[in-house]
């Protein structure tokens, strides 16, 4: 047999022996062969990326959860993720029957933010304690991100 067949099936055999005994995750064999990959989440009918090594805290995830508001048909999803350094990344996407506007992502980030582009897309920064924010509207939908490393937002924010 072909010694480079027997290496190849060696490493297979490998990995499939380390994914049962410590939970190892064969992405991280790809994300090493490949480069880091990342993970594409829709959130609300918008599309965003989520960089290697960010996982999902599912429990703090909601989706078309109404607000009551008894003039505006509202309704919000939002997204957690986090790795394992501590960084946290939030996804909010909120929808009316009154599609929202610059207006919008300009007033939730309040008087003290700064308009600005992240990979195409017109914005604002804002700051709150702990966290770096982006705020945008994207198909009549208003789109909130916040992080605890704003450099975060390039690898997440999807033209």
């Amino acid at each position: 047999m072909n010694k480079k067949i027997l290496v190849i099936l060696a490493f297979f055999i490998v990995i499939a022996g380390m994914s049962t005994a410590c939970a190892f995750n064969i992405n991280d064999v790809s994300n090493v062969l490949f480069g880091d990959q990342k993970q594409g989440v829709t959130l609300a009918g918008v599309d965003f990326n989520i960089p290697d090594g960010f996982s999902e805290v599912e429990n703090e995830s909601v989706y078309n959860q109404k607000v009551d508001n008894p003039v505006l048909d509202l309704n919000f999803s939002s997204k957690v993720y986090t790795n394992v350094s501590g960084d946290a990344i939030i996804l909010s996407v909120s929808a009316s029957n009154t599609p929202a506007d610059d207006n919008y992502a300009r007033d939730l980030a309040g008087d003290d933010a700064n308009k600005t582009t992240i990979n195409g897309v017109e914005g604002y920064e804002f700051t709150d304690p702990g966290f770096d924010g982006f705020s945008y509207v994207k198909n009549g939908k208003l789109v909130v991100l916040s992080s605890t490393d704003k450099e975060l937002f390039k690898d997440v924010i999807l033209a």
